[in-house]
């Protein structure tokens, strides 16, 4: 095995020069400090009081004299040693996920599951391939629409199986290995001196008012020390990591540094490759329906059955009965979507979390039950009876799907859309669960909670990626699943959702 490459990087910080304001400021106050020493003897009536002051600034002269030495022992030049190679690993794991992403992404709108239906992309050459929707398909070639749904859907098979045949072959696949990494301008540290500046800064100048006063009347030592002593905790709390912890923030300084550009140069090699394939595909398919022949009987039998169904009586169905079953349905469970952090504030950034269960109701209302516990709610699940191990496990986790699924059914089929349990918490904190929480209690021993809230997709920002997507999905209403838990446990889990302790959670019936 050969030894991995190792780099040597300097970096020097801004503040290193001999003009670093920080030690200017320091030694200006020094000297204000012993200035007013000086100044107290004549200043300060009583003895006991004059005693106390020289004390105190004397105090304060030795910790700005041990702030000095701590400043000027933090290390201006400093060699990183790191491991490129790790970078580089990242790197490619990064333009390979988005990649994939992008790829993934585009053929499921190209070539949508389960429809007969073809989208083609504005970076492909349309103009040179026509390609019919499935109805004019079906009425050009006088065959039934279950046939012209099948027929369609085989050839949508046979362009994307293509498609990604041609994308595995292409050995073009992966981070350039001429790719540039780019090095971070990064100096540890150097925020918080720089912090330190405005600090010193703000405390010098007050200083020089101080003893321009010949009377020195603002003087005050209590704040002075308490100042001297923030600010010498605070210098210890920016000095240099050790070696291990100086490669480690640097190697990630630099991958995400070069994130954007990995990010943006995958997109765009994934979109050239995709369209290449598409192309080539999408021609072969317009070829194979426009060039399209049905058998003679297999045309005969189909235009029998379209002509019996037509003289059937069978009465029509309703409007509501129709536009509810025409409703497409593009989300399952097992699934995946994203909720934005600003609809759903606790997630605390944009998460992608599992569909669970989806159900239909009678209107058209769709109900998609979510994931969307946090990891310090998913912490105190499992700590409940039944998590100690697999098989336990088994016979806890239908207890919590029935009840989300038995959720999802209350929303679907009330005419109010309401969850149909009572209020958990009126008292959450509505800063980061703006929805009401519903808690499901059993009321045996130790019997297991679950907590959900609900929203509608209507009620959503119009700004909200997550509305936009659920529509184009066909979902209507939204079950939250927040946590779980069983009755020992409660009060750790409301006190996530009340934003306070376990007493804090009792008060509001946790554990009842």
């Amino acid at each position: 095995m050969s030894e991995r490459q190792r780099d040597g990087y300097v970096v020097e910080g801004e503040l290193s020069q001999a003009e670093d304001p920080n030690k200017n400021y320091i030694s200006q106050i020094i000297g204000h400090v012993k200035l007013i020493i000086k100044r107290v003897p004549f200043l300060v009536e009583g003895e006991e009081l004059r005693g106390e002051y020289q004390e105190s600034y004397e105090r304060v002269l030795g910790l700005f004299q041990q702030i000095e030495e701590e400043y000027n022992s933090l290390s201006d030049c400093i060699e990183i040693d790191f491991d490129i190679e790790e970078v580089k690993e990242s790197l490619r794991s990064i333009f390979n996920g988005t990649y994939e992403k992008f790829i993934r992404e585009n053929l499921s709108v190209v070539f949508p599951e389960k429809l007969a239906e073809v989208n083609i992309p504005e970076f492909c050459q349309a103009g040179e391939y026509v390609i019919p929707d499935v109805r004019r398909w079906q009425h050009a070639n006088k065959i039934s629409p279950e046939l012209a749904d099948r027929e369609y859907m085989d050839f949508i098979a046979e362009a994307r199986e293509a498609v990604t045949d041609s994308l595995t072959e292409d050995g073009a696949f992966g981070l350039p290995d001429d790719f540039t990494i780019t090095r971070p301008e990064y100096t540890p540290g150097n925020d918080g001196k720089m912090k330190l500046s405005s600090l010193l800064e703000d405390f010098e100048r007050r200083k020089l008012k101080e003893v321009e006063d010949e009377e020195c009347k603002g003087i005050n030592p209590k704040v002075d020390l308490k100042f001297a002593n923030s600010v010498l905790k605070f210098i210890e709390s920016i000095k240099s990591p050790s070696e291990e912890e100086l490669a480690k923030q640097y190697k990630e300084a630099t991958i995400k540094e070069n994130i954007p550009v990995v990010r943006s140069l995958a997109e765009s090699m994934a979109k050239e490759h995709l369209s290449e394939s598409l192309d080539d595909a999408l021609r072969v398919l317009s070829e194979k329906l426009n060039g399209y022949e049905v058998a003679p009987e297999i045309a005969g039998e189909s235009l029998r059955k379209v002509a019996k169904r037509k003289r059937s009586s069978k009465p029509k169905l309703t409007i509501e009965e129709s536009s509810s079953q025409l409703v497409e349905i593009r989300l399952k469970a097992g699934d995946a979507v994203i909720l934005d952090s600003e609809t759903f504030p606790w997630l605390k950034e944009d998460s992608i979390v599992d569909v669970l269960h989806v159900e239909r109701g009678g209107d058209g209302t769709v109900v998609a039950v979510v994931d969307a516990r946090t990891e310090e709610a998913k912490k105190v699940e499992h700590k409940m009876t039944g998590y100690e191990n697999d098989e336990k496990k088994r016979d806890v986790l239908p207890i919590i799907k029935d009840k989300l699924t038995m959720a999802a059914k209350y929303v679907a089929t009330s005419e109010d859309k309401s969850v149909g349990l009572p209020v958990g918490l009126n008292n959450r904190l509505k800063e980061l669960y703006p929805f009401m929480i519903y808690a499901w209690k059993e009321q045996t021993h130790n019997a297991k909670r679950v907590y959900v809230s609900k929203v509608s997709v209507e009620d959503m920002s119009d700004e909200s990626e997550t509305k936009k997507s659920l529509q184009e999905a066909g979902v209507t209403e939204v079950v939250l699943f927040l946590g779980a838990c069983d009755k020992q446990n409660q009060e750790s889990l409301v006190a996530l959702f009340i934003d306070g302790d376990s007493r804090d959670a009792a008060k509001y019936g946790a554990g009842a």
